[in-house]
């Protein structure tokens, strides 16, 4: 047996991770790609946020033989977690819809690398109809109920150059997807007696501005008052935004809460604001 060279990798990348791996991610052969790459003795590897594809290095004349009869591997990618739409941008697809990737028209981003969509992030455009031609015969029928996150197609050729061609260097071996993050108005509901009190949200880092919205009655009668961030802002796994509730006094100001919770993702709700709908992040403090 011959040394392994890459063929090809594909790295996704997620504003709302740590580093922005996007984690979570399996890569499962659609359609008839598990035959061909059992045919082509092509090995796949998957890593925390991707999938590379090596080629035998001795026989590499048979893959471009196979490559001249036109040949495409096709992955469905699901999330392992359930919440994956919930912070991604460009949101849930329709139920006629999924996100679409392949290497037919690559696009160099500002460092030179190779994106396999258009725009800086993922965008509206990269969704495409479950029943397009080029999705023909490559779900099962579960995958119309439960959905992978995307379709990546990979097209190998046997012209030069290409995947085929042993004289690529391992950059243009290299392709990239990349996700932004849902960004949201996050919204603190201060419940109980501390609704009663002269009290001000704070940001320890001054980048965060919180504005008092007046007092809300909450079903059950639950009195409140409610501060709303002056700007929408960007889900994280793990928040590092440092908010305070304080309290301002005749003797001078004092904390309450050293540190409020964060947004999360279970906490989301669409809501008209300023005439357009939004994200808007409920937190309720009592």
């Amino acid at each position: 047996m011959g040394a392994y060279r890459l063929l090809f990798s594909v790295s996704v990348e997620h504003a709302y991770f740590s580093g922005n791996v996007c984690k979570s991610l399996e890569f499962i052969p659609a359609g008839s790609t598990a035959t061909t790459l059992n045919k082509t003795g092509l090995i796949v590897k998957s890593s925390e946020s991707g999938i590379a594809v090596f080629y035998e290095q001795d026989p590499l004349n048979r893959l471009r033989l196979h490559a001249e009869e036109g040949l495409s591997l096709v992955f469905k990618v699901f999330s392992k977690d359930p919440n994956f739409f919930r912070y991604t941008l460009p949101g849930a697809p329709a139920d006629n819809h999924l996100l679409y990737f392949n290497n037919q028209s690559v696009v160099p981003d500002a460092t030179g690398r190779q994106m396999l969509h258009g725009e800086s992030n993922v965008s509206d455009r990269a969704w495409i109809d479950i029943n397009a031609a080029s999705l023909a015969g490559l779900l099962d029928r579960k995958d119309y109920f439960v959905k992978p996150v995307f379709m990546l197609q990979m097209k190998i050729t046997a012209d030069e150059p290409s995947l085929c061609s042993e004289q690529l260097d391992a950059d243009a071996r290299q392709f990239h997807i990349r996700f932004a993050t849902l960004q949201t108005y996050w919204k603190y509901y201060i419940l109980g007696d501390l609704s009663k009190r002269n009290v001000y949200i704070a940001d320890l880092d001054n980048a965060l501005q919180f504005n008092p919205a007046g007092n809300i009655l909450l079903p059950g009668n639950r009195e409140s008052m409610l501060f709303q961030s002056s700007a929408a802002i960007p889900m994280q796994e793990q928040p590092s935004q440092r908010i305070q509730l304080r309290e301002s006094g005749s003797l001078g100001d004092k904390v309450l809460i050293k540190r409020l919770p964060n947004a999360s993702v279970h906490q989301m709700v669409g809501e008209m604001l300023n005439g357009q709908r939004e994200y808007v992040s409920e937190i309720y403090i009592s």
